[in-house]
């Protein structure tokens, strides 16, 4: 997990696919493990409703992931 997200803080305003973190993390990790973590990631962001260091969405069935800079903000 801390390897998914320090990929995300080195550009927190940057938002990865699924793909491009199982690219990244191929050398260190099997596919079934990654995709085991970023599902966790995923549903903690949502369930979290903006309190989870990670954001997750989905556009045109990719789902993307980005480090939640803005979890300190209030509306």
């Amino acid at each position: 997990m801390q390897e998914i997200q320090d990929i995300l803080r080195r550009e927190p305003s940057r938002m990865y696919s699924r793909e491009e973190i199982l690219n990244l993390l191929a050398p260190k990790k099997k596919d079934q493990e990654i995709e085991r973590l970023l599902a966790e990631l995923e549903v903690t962001s949502s369930l979290s409703e903006g309190k989870s260091d990670v954001y997750s969405m989905c556009r045109g069935g990719t789902v993307y992931y980005r480090w939640n800079n803005t979890n300190n903000i209030t509306s």
